[in-house]
Order: structure tokens, then C-alpha cells, then sequence
């Protein structure tokens, strides 16, 4: 057995070569993993700010610029749902795509 350190602030979930991923969210501490056969993959569940710049239009055709700031930080009891749907780079392939279509519907109901 090889020991697995998780740091404060972060959640791993376990990828096994047998059962896969398992459903099971570890948390801090160090725990202790089958070499070759089980990995861990290391979550940051801290809450993180990402700035999102858009471009787009207003009602009379003006573009408008705008940078949102989010905070985010993901749900750790769908850690093992995040990482088998999207990945590890969850948040560079999720939250793009949401906040510009948010602020382009927020521009557009603004008179």
C-alpha cells in the first residue's frame, strides 16, 4: 500500500483499473492506495474566481464588453458524476459557454 495525500481544501476521488471510478469522495488526510491499480484524482473544492470577457450585442446594435467575475467551487458529492461526464477540466469546458449566454440574455433585457 502506497500513501495518498489529500490537502486541505481538496477532495479525491478514486479511479480503479478493476471498478472504475468509485462513487466514494475522499477527503483530507492521507490515505492508503493499491499501487498500479488505484489512482487518485485531486479536486480543488476551494472556492476559485475566474474572470469570463464577452463581447456582444445590445438592442440597438452596439457592442457592448463585458467581463463577469465568478466564483465557483464544485458540489463534492458529485465529484465522481463531474470527473466521469466532463473531466478534470471541468470548469474550462462548463462555465464559458454558461456565462456568456447568461450576460448576452442579461445585455439584451437591459434598455
Amino acid at each position: 500500500l502506497v500513501p495518498s495525500p489529500v490537502d486541505a481544501g481538496h477532495r479525491a476521488v478514486i479511479f480503479d483499473r478493476f471498478r472504475g471510478v468509485q462513487d466514494v469522495v475522499v477527503g483530507e488526510g492521507t490515505h492508503f492506495l493499491i499501487p498500479w491499480v488505484q489512482k487518485p484524482i485531486i479536486f480543488d473544492c476551494r472556492s476559485r474566481p475566474r474572470n469570463v470577457p464577452v463581447i456582444t450585442g445590445s438592442k440597438d446594435l452596439q457592442n457592448v464588453n463585458i467581463t463577469l467575475r465568478i466564483l465557483f467551487r464544485p458540489v463534492t458529492a458529485q465529484l465522481p458524476r463531474i470527473f466521469t461526464s466532463i473531466g478534470e477540466d471541468y470548469d474550462e469546458r462548463v462555465l464559458p459557454s454558461i456565462t456568456t449566454e447568461i450576460l448576452k440574455s442579461v445585455v439584451v433585457s437591459t434598455p
